[in-house]
């Protein structure tokens, strides 16, 4: 059988700049923010991410600049901080572009 367990660094050279990513978790919850801080260093950009409900996780990467578009439902930090500051940030410097859909 094959061994699925890998180190982070060799997670994040799974990626490569321009991909469309997928990161998992909902909102604040059981998000892999340590591989977003991982992935933000490695120098990676022009990602597309999908998700329903990003958080924290998406939004390091968001603050770091390697985003370029998102599809999402509701990208925040719960009722009690409102909006994503690197997403919202983003958005709003016109480095990222945020498609919303349900």
């Amino acid at each position: 059988m094959k061994k699925k367990l890998m180190t982070l660094a060799s997670a994040v050279n799974l990626t490569g700049s321009g991909q469309t990513i997928a990161v998992g978790g909902n909102s604040l919850h059981r998000s892999p923010a340590t591989f977003c801080h991982e992935l933000a260093g490695a120098g990676r950009s022009g990602f597309t991410m999908v998700g329903a409900a990003p958080g924290y996780a998406s939004d390091v990467l968001c603050a770091a600049g390697c985003v370029d578009k998102i599809y999402f439902g509701f990208f925040g930090f719960e009722n009690e901080f409102g909006l994503a500051p690197g997403f919202r940030k983003g958005c709003q410097e016109g480095r990222i572009k945020a498609i919303e859909g349900s």
